[in-house]
């Protein structure tokens, strides 16, 4: 039995695509992304592929993640972290 197959999107954490990546494309769009409030890396980081996938757009650059402490609840003084991603969306 096969495996499904799950599209991929490349993604960078430089400001541009890799040389291999670039081949004559020429960039005519892009927006900037953030993902939020995620309990991993990981799933902000996909976070981010999805909504680029789903809107059209081939790739992602500048890339970053970040973890973000949130109080639990108000008056106390535990906090939880949660992950952020951003980067910039580009389509051509």
């Amino acid at each position: 039995m096969s495996q499904p197959v799950i599209p991929v999107i490349p993604m960078t954490t430089t400001d541009a695509l890799p040389e291999a990546l670039r081949q004559d494309r020429v960039v005519n769009r892009a927006t900037i992304l953030t993902s939020r409030g995620h309990p991993n890396p990981g799933s902000a980081r996909d976070g981010l592929a999805e909504w680029a996938q789903s809107n059209g757009f081939d790739a992602l650059v500048g890339v970053r993640l970040l973890a973000i402490p949130e109080i639990v609840s108000p008056g106390d003084t535990t906090t939880e972290v949660k992950w952020a991603a951003y980067g910039t969306a580009i389509g051509w």
